[in-house]
């Protein structure tokens, strides 16, 4: 049997009374070139991380919070990957409500928001099923890049088993889903087993999903040859 993994109550005090500010309001007017943006989505592991890195700008977003021009995270405690493919917007983490979200949002942003996408779901659904993640990259289409991020938990074994089982058999499945690599970081874990623990271990985190989803650089073009100089050529006695 599965089990969901719940989020302690004080840690969920403790995000939801940072607020859901963006830490850079959009410029009006000036729009962003749609290769530029990201879309980015997950349970407590995304609001700890940006809490961390954006103390008192981000926790529990119910719209989107956008994160330097570039990128809208939607993360919320407790949220079930099944919730967000299925359209259900209730969450609990234990015996603490700690909000609802309209997830038609979520799914909005999957559909038909930035080319690509980062995941950090499925933690507590006890491990994501294949017919969910198969939803979530129906939603996605063909032509979004989704970016799923390596579960590094280690308060259930057998959770994150089926975890990594089916991310490697969705990336087969797929081929514009892919998979962060988070197990050579060697991030500190909080005493619950769950979530990255103190702002190294965050950075750590958001360096690498920048780096994996962040296109490299075009090359330089090659400088055009410089023209001969006049009467280089000898002339012909």
């Amino acid at each position: 049997m599965r089990r969901s993994l719940a989020l302690p109550a004080v840690a969920i005090v403790a995000t939801i009374a940072l607020g859901i500010a963006p830490v850079q309001a959009e410029d009006a007017g000036q729009p962003r070139a749609k290769s530029a943006e990201y879309t980015i989505m997950g349970d407590s592991h995304f609001v700890l991380m940006f809490s961390d890195l954006y103390p008192g700008a981000y926790a529990n977003g119910r719209e989107g919070t956008v994160i330097d021009h570039q990128f809208r995270v939607y993360a919320l405690n407790g949220i079930k990957l099944s919730q967000v493919v299925r359209g259900r917007g209730v969450v609990k983490a234990g015996e603490l409500a700690v909000g609802t979200t309209n997830v038609n949002k979520w799914r909005k942003a999957i559909s038909s928001g930035p080319d690509t996408i980062v995941v950090n779901l499925g933690t507590n659904d006890g491990g994501p099923r294949a017919q969910d993640i198969d939803t979530l990259m129906r939603l996605a289409g063909k032509d979004r890049r989704v970016f799923w991020v390596e579960p590094y938990y280690r308060s259930c074994p057998a959770c994150r088993a089926i975890h990594d089982y089916e991310l490697k058999a969705a990336a087969k499945r797929f081929a514009n889903f892919h998979i962060i690599k988070t197990r050579d970081l060697k991030l500190d874990v909080s005493s619950d087993g769950l979530h990255a623990f103190g702002k190294s271990s965050s950075r750590a985190l958001w360096d690498r999903i920048r780096e994996a989803i962040t296109p490299p650089p075009a090359p330089a073009p090659a400088p055009a040859p410089s023209p001969e100089p006049s009467g280089s050529v000898a002339a012909r006695g």
